[in-house]
């Protein structure tokens, strides 16, 4: 009876631990599981950490180099547009301007009362350009190989809110032109520039071919500029670079700005202001050299050579825009289109090392050759610039700045004198930064040609945002000839070889990196008077001049 007892105890105990074994093995795989789990996320944790540190061990280059292994999504036709062999574009490049400028101004167009050239009117200018760099993407950005990269840019330039019958300024006794007869009203949108660049050319580290429309800008933009205070000069042009040893030796070939291939314009076309056409295929053209050699250090010293043919051209309207937007009438402010076959020859010196806190440039051109009437051309041109850092205050960075330009002329007509091809009047580099804003002053009343021009200015930063000036300016003619311009009332004569003084106050407040604030406030006070041998009456007219005002504000995005 015990021993069955016995047994049946036992069988109860093995029944009610049972469970509890079968329990305890569930838990034990339970563990067991949960530690292979967690090896299994030690493992991938771990070879997280080492991508990670393989990431942060990578240089910029590398990463650029695997984010160039992308291949986006975009297509032109049945071609990758980017393409991670460097196929059609590797890169694109973007860039432009925008300008927007209040301006009012009385007497600004002839020192007369004669037109009704008083009030306010805006005007603008918008630039947008796109690039594409076509260099395979397996080649190195410090190699020899060949880059490739194209250019692209329009521009829509115009004026609105006007009052007045002529909607440019002009030099003394230049003619004026219409607005309208240059089509660059803003809503007009012409291409502006469009090339292409060759880098490393022959496997040179700095030679470089661009052909194509473009601006052609050398030195101080004395003789070739592009007057981008406005609306821009460029040409159809083919340009070689070579540099080496930190000096630049460039060559160029280029359609001129400006082509002759018109005929005055007559009645059945619009009148004297409107209308033109094009009478001929006849274009003018430039080529020249130009050297930048640094061999006498601390002087910079820049040479060239520029030979200008041009044929026939109509001087008194304003010509055609082949090479559009250009805008040559104004690149002609105070002298008349230049014609025949004309050399010119510069030297350009300047140094801000020399002599401590002081800058110093000097240019001296010469031109000689044959006005398209024949006569031979021998004339010179200089141009020197000084700015010295005062030593007060400098905590508001004071300078100091004197100019002297001479253009010789003529003494008995307009045609013979030097004429700077394309200057660029306002805020010209790479003198940007030093001097005046403007070689000429800022109502754009005093001429390029046959005329002296002393300059002298103060500026300060009262922040370093603010940059503040006066700059005072006198003009005279280097010889009292005959005949000083042609208007719309005839024949212009001056009775004093003083032409005047110019009195500028402006401030640039620096708003961003990219966008620039300008505020101007001009007088001129003319000392000659014009005698005009009247296209109406046949007869001399005196006139005399009238003080004019100019003020303007504008505001520049570049982006």
């Amino acid at each position: 009876m015990n021993r069955q007892k016995s047994s049946f105890l036992a069988v109860v105990a093995v029944l009610f631990l049972l469970p509890g074994l079968f329990a305890q093995q569930s838990l034990e795989d339970r563990v067991t599981a949960l530690e292979k789990l967690v090896g299994s996320l030690q493992t991938e944790n771990a070879q997280l950490k080492e991508t990670v540190a393989g990431f942060e061990a990578t240089e910029a280059d590398g990463v650029e180099e695997a984010i160039q292994e992308v291949v986006f999504s975009s297509y032109l036709g049945d071609k990758n547009l980017f393409r991670a062999d460097g196929g059609f574009v590797n890169r694109m490049i973007w860039g432009g301007e925008w300008r927007t400028r209040a301006d009012w101004r009385i007497n600004t167009a002839d020192l007369l009362s004669e037109l009704d050239d008083a009030g306010f009117r805006l005007d603008y200018r918008f630039n947008l350009g796109v690039g594409f760099d076509l260099t395979p993407s397996g080649v190195d950005e410090g190699s020899n190989d060949l880059a490739v990269t194209t250019w692209f840019e329009f521009q829509a330039a115009g004026r609105g809110a006007n009052n007045t019958a002529e909607n440019i300024q002009s030099g003394i006794g230049v003619g004026i032109g219409d607005f309208a007869t240059r089509e660059n009203d803003l809503d007009v949108l012409r291409l502006y520039q469009a090339y292409i660049n060759l880098d490393h050319l022959f496997g040179q580290d700095d030679f470089s071919l661009k052909i194509g429309r473009q601006e052609i800008i050398f030195g101080s933009q004395l003789i070739m500029g592009t007057n981008e205070f406005f609306t821009g000069t460029v040409h159809d042009a083919i340009r070689f670079d070579y540099g080496f040893d930190g000096n630049r030796i460039s060559a160029f070939y280029a359609k001129e700005a400006s082509s002759d291939g018109q005929v005055p314009p007559g009645i059945a076309t619009g009148g004297l202001l409107t209308g033109q056409f094009r009478a001929s295929g006849d274009e003018d053209e430039v080529m020249g050299l130009y050297g930048s050699f640094s061999f006498l250090d601390p002087v910079d010293v820049d040479a060239y050579y520029f030979f200008f043919n041009a044929r026939d051209a109509q001087s008194f309207v304003a010509p055609v825009n082949v090479t559009s937007p250009n805008d040559p009438a104004i690149d002609a402010f105070g002298r008349s289109t230049l014609e025949g076959q004309i050399h010119t020859i510069g030297l350009w010196a300047r140094s801000d090392r020399l002599v401590d806190d002081l800058f110093l440039s000097l240019e001296i051109a010469y031109q000689t050759g044959q006005e398209e009437d024949g006569d031979e051309l021998d004339a010179l041109l200089v141009e020197l610039s000084t700015e010295y850092n005062l030593p007060f205050w400098e905590d508001s960075a004071p300078r100091i700045y004197f100019g002297y330009y001479f253009s010789e002329g003529p003494d008995h007509d307009m045609n013979n004198g030097f004429a700077p091809m394309f200057i660029s009047r306002h805020n010209n580099d790479p003198l940007r930064g030093h001097g005046g804003y403007s070689r000429f002053g800022n109502v754009d009343l005093i001429p390029a040609q046959n005329v002296h021009v002393i300059q002298a200015g103060f500026k300060f930063e009262p922040s370093e945002e603010w940059i503040v000036g006066l700059t005072w300016l006198y003009a005279w003619a280097n010889h009292s000839r005959a005949q000083f311009g042609i208007n719309p009332l005839g024949t212009v004569f001056l009775d004093d070889r003083s032409i005047g003084h110019e009195v500028d106050v402006y401030a640039k407040y620096r708003l961003s990196d990219q966008t620039d604030f300008f505020l101007n406030a001009s007088v001129f006070f003319p000392e000659a008077n014009f005698v005009i041998d009247s296209i109406a009456s046949g007869t001399l007219e005196r006139f005399d001049t009238d003080m004019a005002f100019g003020l303007f504000a504008h505001i520049q995005v570049r982006f």
